[in-house]
């Protein structure tokens, strides 16, 4: 991998002096996200809901209750992309990308309340936001004259907003956590081309990371549920894969 950027690197500040061939293309693609934000943990899922593992605890059925299933967030993402190719062969891509949830992270569950195991429903609601810079370097396989195949791997200057809220009948609690990290990157491209300078591109992407542990925002938590101003716990995760289409344009070449 050092080895592998290093060389990138190399290649692309002499280029400019050699007579070394590189090519150079802009694009934009659409794309979705399943699981957007890994399983959504929070202390308050912990206590007083007594979740241990993160959104699928919260699901919770009981005799006489109306309960929904709590899906797991789906994200909708876009982005631009720009990348260098060094003797056809090496790659280098910078992109931004920004991600919403659209579906799921809504519904309704039961939980026990203190020592008196009283059953009380709960609605949760969940969502997130994020926007991230990925910077990748790899290797292109061609395939004939119009297919070509990129691996790449790097990191990614990731921010994003995540927010829980749960209501009951005695009150409610809500939590807001914004927060950044630098995940792992691995991407795989396929492109097809449609021409000489335009090419159909489809990828799949891995993200691994996430924050460190950030405390809630929000002030606004009602008694019911721990006191007003009680406070929440959470990271934001960016784990997860991202599948993603769009276009390319192969701008200028040396």
């Amino acid at each position: 991998m050092k080895k592998l950027l290093l060389t990138s690197l190399i290649l692309i500040c002499a280029s400019p002096l050699t007579a070394a061939t590189m090519n150079y293309a802009a694009g934009f693609y659409v794309g979705f996200m399943p699981s957007y934000g890994g399983n959504l943990e929070s202390s308050t899922q912990y206590d007083p809901f007594d979740s241990r593992n993160g959104i699928d605890g919260m699901n919770k059925e009981m005799s006489g209750h109306d309960t929904t299933e709590i899906k797991r967030l789906l994200g909708l993402s876009g982005g631009i992309e720009f990348k260098a190719i060094i003797f056809d062969y090496f790659l280098m891509r910078l992109a931004g990308n920004y991600t919403m949830s659209i579906y799921g992270g809504a519904g309704k569950t039961v939980f026990l309340t203190g020592g008196a195991g009283t059953e009380t429903d709960v609605t949760a609601s969940y969502s997130m936001w994020s926007y991230d810079i990925p910077l990748t370097v790899g290797l292109i396989i061609p395939f004939w004259k119009d297919v070509k195949i990129s691996f790449s791997c790097g990191l990614a200057f990731a921010y994003g907003a995540y927010d829980n809220q749960f209501k009951v009948a005695s009150g409610d609690r809500k939590g807001s956590f914004t927060g950044w990290a630098l995940p792992l990157v691995i991407l795989v491209q396929g492109e097809y081309f449609l021409g000489e300078k335009i090419a159909l591109n489809t990828s799949l992407a891995y993200y691994k990371g996430a924050t460190e542990t950030i405390r809630d925002s929000k002030r606004s938590d009602t008694t019911g549920l721990g006191g007003a101003g009680a406070v929440d716990f959470a990271k934001i995760d960016f784990t997860g894969y991202r599948f993603s289409i769009g276009l390319s344009y192969y701008f200028y070449s040396i």
